[in-house]
Parts: C-alpha cells; sequence; structure tokens
C-alpha cells in the first residue's frame, strides 16, 4: 500500500502557513489556485471548480482542505 503525500503546516513561523514537502512557503515561490492538471486559474468559481492549489517549486497538487497531494505538475502553466 502506498503512503500518500500531505504538505504541512509550518509549526513555527505562521500556524497557518503551508510548507510543502518541497521546502516551498507561501512566502517563497507561492501556492496558487490551480485546475486538476495543476495549471494556476483566476480564483472565481467559474475558473476554480476543482478548489486545489499548485507548488510554485515543485507543482504538487494540494487539497487545502486535507493538504493531501492530489497529483502533480510537471510544468505547471502560471497566469502572467
Amino acid at each position: 500500500m502506498t503512503m500518500k503525500e500531505h504538505i504541512t503546516l509550518d509549526p513555527v513561523e505562521d500556524r497557518d502557513a503551508w510548507m510543502c514537502i518541497c521546502g516551498n512557503y507561501p512566502s517563497s515561490d507561492g501556492f496558487y489556485p490551480c485546475d486538476k492538471n495543476g495549471d494556476e486559474v483566476n480564483p472565481t468559481p467559474e475558473e476554480w471548480a476543482a478548489g486545489l492549489y499548485v507548488c510554485g517549486r515543485c507543482g504538487r497538487i494540494i487539497n487545502p482542505s486535507s493538504l493531501e497531494v492530489v497529483g502533480r505538475a510537471t510544468q505547471p502553466k502560471l497566469l502572467a
């Protein structure tokens, strides 16, 4: 059985700040609202139906409710 990956909350800096497995923080490369493919979308109900986030450093796709990594985008498309 394969263990699922999860990101964590930073216990020191800010209890609400995410810390990705790759070491990314919101203040570093950040996390962006994305679709199921890991491509950044505008955080509007129409575009952000998946409700997921992508790590701006490694492309892990994160479910914000559980902090579970639900996928990975090798080259996520970020909005300019």
